[in-house]
């Protein structure tokens, strides 16, 4: 895998740990189940999917 496709994964799991942790403040918080949900929601895509993508379309 390049440099390039290393430090795009990193960045996109880095982002999914905080959008997880922004779902985790906003279910404390009290907010609406929609923010709740659509945080995780996208935390689950780059913590996954995006790194996923990255490994099979572009590193391989």
């Amino acid at each position: 895998m390049s440099d390039v496709g290393v430090i795009v994964t990193m960045v996109s799991v880095g982002i999914g740990f905080v959008l997880f942790g922004a779902s985790f403040k906003g279910f404390m918080d009290r907010r609406g189940p929609k923010v709740v949900w659509g945080l995780f929601t996208a935390a689950v895509v780059f913590i996954t999917l995006v790194p996923v993508g990255i490994a099979v379309f572009w590193a391989a």
